[in-house]
């Protein structure tokens, strides 16, 4: 018999038995082919044949002898659940006597068995070309796993019982303390929150991430303590932290966005005014205190403060750059130290400043420009996003026919020798309930980071694209719950 021909009558023969004699579920718990007469026999040993195992990654053996002739170690396969694992390298050949061997095979975890009925079949050619093939069946029942709740013992009124204690002893202490310098050093908030303003990152970024804790402990402790959730429980608890912890960090991004823009529009057109004034043969500082008494734009705060700083004699040049640094714009704080330094330098100050205000003023307008122009881009980003949302639901909706097709038995099976195509490697088999929950944590990456990149790339920091974030974890979450309730 030809070489191909010989490798292919094998797999002929193990399709035909696996669909008509020993099918998942159905027939007999061994079935023997034989397609040339001779004495090769093969016995199942381990699982034996209707037998239950309590792992899904057992060892598979059988003993194959010939009283005739010897066995051909070159034309030996194994094939588990039609998939012929002779290829992966982890099936064993050895000899037991002059006239047997043993073969075996160790379930790695990357291709463990599912649990119910699990087929098995070993085929095996002597010297003559005699061959045979046997398929016997097994159960997997796997032992109940222990308790992977790292909470099991906690519930959630015991961590709000125990935070809640903590907070109390740690206000307990602060009060004491102020009591103790109220009584030493005549302290009083209001003249410290005075000297020392509550930066707004505690409010906006911190507050919350202590809040989203909280939260993650309650809501992990409540999820694996309350049987019969969805799988994907977790996510979705994950996803509510989320939330908690970026949302007031988002928003207080794109208003510091829109602050700063509104404060480079009105920098600018306060540099024209000063220009004029000094062009009018008014002093910069002076030029400030007149300004402040008439400006009532975003601005107007900062030039007051300016102006009384003006009154009390401070150098321009530091109150100039001491009132832009709130602003939190490095256009501003670019403009503002060149006028700076052209006011400490002297000469015709008025025309610098015109200068800068005029720069200042079509650089703004360009940027403007620009962030219409960048509308249409971060749409084409939203709908990528929706076409790749589109493309893993409709996987997901043909996976349940896909997933009865067992590719295995469309691979010409390697001998255990080794030869054959790298490419018949086989890969596990992964469960629908699985492949939806993988699904569903990809989108939420995707999105997490397609919101960062939007971000990035209109304004240069992802900071700004949180709220694109959270915008497209909210649409996926909503979306499977409709579509994959």
């Amino acid at each position: 018999m030809r070489p191909a021909l010989a490798t292919v009558v094998p797999v002929l023969i193990l399709l035909v038995a696996l669909l008509f004699g020993a099918a998942p579920g159905s027939g007999s718990p061994i079935r023997s082919v034989t397609t040339a007469a001779g004495p090769v026999v093969i016995t199942p040993t381990s699982p034996s044949p209707g037998s239950t195992v309590g792992t899904n990654t057992p060892t598979i053996t059988a003993t194959i002898s010939d009283a005739v002739d010897s066995i051909n170690p070159s034309k030996v396969w194994m094939r588990v659940d039609g998939l012929n694992v002779s290829v992966t390298g982890l099936v064993n050949l050895t000899v037991s006597s002059a006239t047997s061997y043993q073969i075996s095979y160790h379930v790695p975890a990357i291709l463990k068995l599912t649990n119910g009925i699990n087929n098995a079949s070993v085929t095996a050619y002597d010297t003559e070309n005699h061959n045979t093939t046997v398929l016997w069946s097994f159960t997997v029942t796997p032992a109940a796993p222990g308790s992977a709740n790292p909470f099991a013992n906690i519930h959630p009124t015991q961590i709000l019982f125990y935070i809640g204690l903590a907070a109390g002893l740690a206000g307990a202490a602060v009060g004491g303390y102020i009591l103790y310098l109220r009584t030493t050093t005549r302290f009083t908030l209001r003249r410290y929150f005075a000297t020392h303003p509550v930066q707004r990152t505690y409010l906006v970024l911190y507050l919350p991430l202590g809040i989203a804790f909280i939260a993650l402990l309650v809501g992990l402790s409540y999820v694996f303590s309350t049987p019969g959730l969805p799988a994907n429980a977790v996510d979705y608890v994950l996803i509510i932290v989320t939330f908690i912890a970026l949302t007031p960090w988002g928003i207080d991004a794109r208003h510091e966005l829109r602050r700063m823009r509104a404060f480079e529009r009105a920098f600018a057109q306060f540099l024209f005014e000063m220009a004029d004034a000094m062009r009018g043969g008014i002093d910069p500082a002076k030029a400030v205190v007149e300004l402040a008494k008439t400006h009532t734009n975003i601005l107007a705060k900062n030039l007051r403060v300016a102006a009384d700083s003006v009154r009390i004699g401070r150098p321009f040049e530091s109150i100039l750059r001491e009132m832009v640094a709130p602003m939190r714009s490095r256009l501003i704080s670019r403009y503002a130290g060149l006028v700076a330094d052209a006011s400490s330098i002297g000469g015709d100050t008025s025309t610098v400043v015109y200068r800068a205000a005029k720069d200042m003023d079509d650089f703004v307008k360009i940027e403007e420009e620009r962030e219409k122009q960048l509308v249409l881009p971060v749409a084409v980003i939203y709908i990528a996003f929706a076409v790749l949302m589109a493309v893993l639901f409709s996987l997901l909706y043909i996976a349940p026919s896909l997933g009865s097709l067992n590719l295995g038995l469309l691979t010409i099976g390697s001998p255990l020798s080794g030869a054959g195509s790298a490419a018949a490697t086989q890969v596990p088999r992964i469960t629908y309930p699985t492949l939806k929950e993988r699904f569903f944590e990809l989108m939420l990456i995707n999105g997490l980071g397609t919101g960062a990149i939007i971000g990035a790339f209109t304004e240069g920091r992802a900071r700004f694209g949180i709220i694109h974030s959270l915008g497209l974890v909210a649409a996926t979450a909503i979306s499977f719950l409709i579509l994959f309730p």
